[in-house]
């Protein structure tokens, strides 16, 4: 990828990837400049939101600053326009960016690196706006999204009989929970949560589904809230 900046100091220019992640929604990457701006919104093309945005490739390992953006789409001629390649202005706290965007490329091209932070960008985007859109990037990133470690002293889910139901440890209520098992993944929204703080702090979770099959046994399961994510360690219900 390759950087200009303008005599002006107007506007930052840059190439960009873009990456089709389903129905209505793109992932942009592209070589961060060193001013290192920080993402607002889409001026153009038009009908072309700022769903969420990451910065990959930081370490002193990797030294391939990258920005990342995902980006969704509303209607056919945006949708087109991204997929052919375009001109794609981007408003930032610095300057505004130019992106001379490709042809659009299969999610699968994504280097692991740059799916594994759009993973936990995706997931903490997620609100009652795009929840039940994201279905499709959250699909495409699963691969990433199972890599995602399980940290030791995280929330414990609790699995039962009734896949629209379970517990969870601790007194933070999620907003969302996300299942991952064998068919695929799922998502549902946190529509009850009944409080017990004895003998230990617990969540009675009654779940109303929003996207995913609704089969097979859990394997992890990620409780989303807040702009944040956890991901939990399973346990099955004492019978």
């Amino acid at each position: 990828m390759t950087v200009s900046f303008d005599r002006e100091g107007a506007s930052i220019g840059c190439n960009a990837r873009i990456f089709r992640l389903g129905s209505d929604w793109v992932l942009c990457s592209f070589c961060l400049p060193t001013s290192m701006p920080i993402p607002l919104a889409v001026v153009a093309p038009g009908d072309v939101t700022l769903e969420t945005w990451a910065f990959a490739g930081m370490t002193a390992r990797e030294k391939r600053p990258t920005g990342l953006l995902l980006l969704r789409t509303r209607g056919d001629a945006a949708e087109t326009a991204l997929a052919r390649g375009t001109r794609l202005v981007v408003a930032t706290h610095f300057h505004p960016i130019t992106l001379a965007t490709s042809l659009a490329e299969p999610a699968g091209m994504l280097s692991p690196g740059d799916a594994a932070v759009m993973a936990r960008a995706v997931l903490s985007s997620m609100t009652p706006r795009n929840a039940a859109a994201l279905a499709d990037p959250i699909t495409l990133l699963a691969p990433a999204i199972r890599d995602l470690p399980v940290p030791k002293d995280g929330p414990v889910v609790t699995l039962v009989d009734d896949p629209r139901a379970c517990s969870i440890s601790g007194t933070e209520v999620p907003n969302y929970v996300l299942f991952d098992s064998g068919p695929g993944l799922r998502c549902a929204r946190v529509a009850t949560a009944r409080m017990t703080f004895s003998p230990a702090s617990r969540m009675d979770l009654e779940l109303d589904p929003l996207w995913g099959p609704e089969v097979g046994q859990p394997e992890r399961a990620f409780l989303i809230a807040n702009g944040g994510f956890a991901a939990a360690r399973l346990s099955a219900a004492a019978r």
